[in-house]
């Protein structure tokens, strides 16, 4: 039995393989509503792609950056920000909905 388990497990796995291997990569010059959306659908990023969001004003706060994790990034997986570079493994090619602007 363990070893039709483990006959099983190496013929499943690499189907089970994630995008994770691939960057997704985000330079944000100024805010705006769409920017990450866009250059998600722009660069074809899928769901568990490593998301890199850079922030390239002066103004980019750690309160921003923490915004847009939530609304982007999985929540299972490290997410890091160290100074003005947000990266996470991106959750879905459209953003988490707000409850509060339903």
């Amino acid at each position: 039995m363990k070893k039709l388990l483990l006959a099983l497990l190496l013929l499943i796995s690499p189907i089970a393989s994630a995008n994770m291997d691939d960057l997704c990569f985000v330079y944000i010059k100024e805010f705006g509503k769409d920017d990450i959306s866009n250059a998600i659908q722009e660069q074809g990023c899928v769901r568990n792609n490593v998301l890199q969001v850079v922030y390239g004003m002066d103004n980019a706060s750690e309160t921003i950056m923490m915004f847009h994790s939530g609304r982007w990034c999985r929540f299972d997986r490290n997410i890091g920000i160290k100074g003005t570079v947000l990266s996470c493994v991106l959750y879905a090619t459209k953003p988490r909905n707000r409850l509060d602007m339903k």
